[in-house]
């Protein structure tokens, strides 16, 4: 299944490596993208890191979130 949260190391140590980001969506998205984690055997935070990486490359920004969960 899905990996197991960092819970050890200075990456899941570190309060200010990380920062959070609330989002408000629709039901019908967040169902939507509950049934695309549960088929990808991934999480909604690796499906956000994805989006936002892939958002930065469309824009030529270098592809530079990652998951803190790893």
């Amino acid at each position: 299944m899905g990996r197991k949260p960092k819970t050890t190391g200075p990456r899941a140590r570190d309060a200010g490596a990380f920062k959070s980001v609330l989002v408000r969506i629709n039901v019908e998205g967040w169902r939507a993208l509950k049934i695309l984690a549960a088929e990808r055997e991934a999480t909604l935070n690796a499906l956000a890191v994805e989006a936002f990486n892939d958002l930065l490359k469309k824009h030529g920004k270098r592809a530079s979130v990652e998951n803190p969960l790893l």
